[in-house]
């Protein structure tokens, strides 16, 4: 078997053992393994020691999450690990945490870490000691690497190597050689409820004006659909765009950001560093339906383009503002995807924020996202 997926609860440590075994056992010589756990930095520990004496040898990733998820399900509010095995290429673990006080150095030392010969990385820090301009550096040292992953929850990852060392680090994760780059997209989880605008005068992350207006006046236009007994009222998103990138469907793509507060006096929205001159800016709302259309999209999207390669197996990182609570039942997401993918091995997690690739640029900060990751055998 190429790659194995496991999903168990571990609130017994029995379950757990019994799920890393059976795991290892169908996948002979695996090259890598990642492991998904949710439940709190206590639980995150134990999995990572049953990890590294049942998987001895497997370079492994650990990741803290809000919640797990795998094919059949997905898991939220209680302890829970999710996993996965695979035996393509080769991947060597990393643990970045040096300089904490510079983002953009540390973003290049991470990328260092990739090696010469990665052509993709996951990557997963942790949420408290994020800083967006990480993303940069790393471009910078690893310009031409597939990079992809998560914000953690509750603590920082782990890394078990080859060797059977067990490191903790803000940066933790996996870069991969000798196999085929994976089908990466992306789906917002935000219904766009205005035009996108040309950014046309900013002031120190405040946005003054955008498509001949105050950007509190183009704000303050936006229809907003409040039900009767809703309170308080949905929260108001800037949805920024770049003017050259596209989603596969020619359709604008925008990325969220929180808009911070607003300036009365000068008529402006601060948005922070994300929004510069010559983006467009829209406004969008969290929505469920929304987010159930663009994943069916981005799911098409990466079944049409496997363009006859044998899929081998998936990493799903979505949103924890995304799960049972934002739609009203369980396993929304975990649905759409097995419809399209069926058994394919997946396994996945409810992260703090995400991380997509981009062709041209650095790694991207999202909010309200997901990323689908399917990983293939070339033909």
């Amino acid at each position: 078997m190429a790659a194995r997926s496991f999903c168990t609860s571990t609130t017994s440590s029995e379950s757990v053992a019994r799920a890393l075994r059976e795991t290892r056992a169908a996948v002979p010589s695996p090259s890598a393994g990642i492991v998904f756990v949710a439940g709190g930095a206590a639980h995150v520990r134990n999995v990572a020691e049953q990890v590294r004496s049942t998987w001895q040898g497997v370079p492994t990733v650990i990741v803290p999450g809000a919640g797990v998820l795998h094919e059949r399900a997905e898991i939220e509010g209680t302890a829970a690990t999710a996993g996965l095995l695979w035996k393509q290429g080769k991947a060597v673990p990393f643990a970045v945490g040096e300089p904490a006080d510079d983002a953009e150095a540390l973003g290049e030392n991470i990328g260092r870490a990739f090696g010469p010969k990665a052509t993709t990385a996951l990557v997963f820090h942790h949420a408290e000691a994020f800083d967006p301009e990480t993303l940069e550096g790393i471009a910078k040292t690893s310009p031409t690497t597939h990079v992809f992953g998560a914000g953690t929850v509750s603590r920082a990852g782990m890394i078990i190597t080859s060797d059977g060392n067990l490191i903790e680090a803000p940066a933790v994760g996996l870069a991969l050689s000798g196999m085929a780059r994976p089908i990466t997209a992306t789906s917002s989880a935000c219904r766009v409820i205005s035009s996108f605008e040309p950014i046309e005068e900013i002031a120190g992350g405040l946005v003054l004006r955008v498509g001949n207006q105050h950007a509190l006046d183009a704000l303050s236009r936006c229809s907003v659909d409040k039900s009767p007994d809703q309170d308080p009222p949905p929260v108001v998103f800037a949805a920024l765009a770049d003017p050259n990138e596209t989603t596969t469907d020619g359709r604008v793509r925008y990325f969220i950001r929180p808009i911070r507060g607003i300036d009365t006096t000068r008529r402006g929205i601060m948005i922070g560093d994300d929004a510069r001159i010559g983006m467009k800016m829209g406004f969008a709302l969290r929505d469920a339906t929304t987010a159930r259309t663009e994943l069916d999209t981005t799911a098409r999207f990466v079944a049409q383009n496997l363009l006859g390669s044998a899929p081998s197996f998936g990493i799903y990182l979505t949103c924890a503002g995304r799960g049972q609570n934002f739609y009203g039942t369980p396993d929304v997401e975990v649905r759409i995807l097995r419809q399209r993918f069926g058994d394919l091995p997946m396994a996945g997690m409810h992260s703090a924020f995400e991380i997509s690739p981009r062709d041209n640029g650095s790694p991207r900060f999202e909010l309200y996202t997901s990323v689908l990751a399917l990983f293939r055998t070339l033909s």
